[in-house]
């Protein structure tokens, strides 16, 4: 069976996004606030995985108060994805609860971030995307990932 993985991201309102990262045994449904920098601190985390940086990669979506950090764990081809929701975002250096957590290949990660934010800026646009997330849209890490992840699949 072919491996799915699907992430969508959609502005909500002034500052707000939903966001969803699922597959095939569950999903992870996150709102997520315009005060951190989280669509391109994403981007940025799967483009250093396509382009096989080691380590661990954290992300922090940030809700007000609550938060949730996405545990991004390279393991050869694939990557070990943990979010854990923090009920104050202050406090994640404490155990959180964990709301999702799968393996996948890191191609098919970075290509439904890079799906779900090419949705976007089809459906919206810079302008309006900066309109309602308060930021400019990610380009040049959307771009980046984009690049890494054809790289991937040569």
């Amino acid at each position: 069976m072919k491996a799915s993985l699907w992430f969508t991201w959609t502005l909500s309102g002034s500052g707000w996004a939903d966001c969803t990262i699922a597959d095939i045994a569950g999903e992870a449904q996150l709102v997520v606030s315009y005060i951190t920098d989280a669509p391109a601190e994403l981007i940025g985390a799967a483009t250093r995985l396509a382009l096989g940086e080691p380590g661990d990669h954290k992300v922090m979506f940030e809700a007000e108060p609550n938060g949730y950090l996405w545990h991004l764990s390279p393991d050869g081809d694939a990557v070990d994805i943990r979010i854990v929701e923090y009920a104050d975002a202050s406090m994640r250096n404490r155990p959180g609860e964990v709301l999702w957590e799968a393996s996948h290949p890191i191609e098919l990660l970075a290509r439904s971030v890079l799906r779900g934010f090419d949705r976007v800026d089809f459906d919206l646009g810079e302008d309006r995307w900066y309109a309602d997330w308060r930021r400019p849209f990610p380009r040049r890490e959307l771009e980046a990932l984009r690049t890494a992840w054809h790289k991937l699949r040569l």
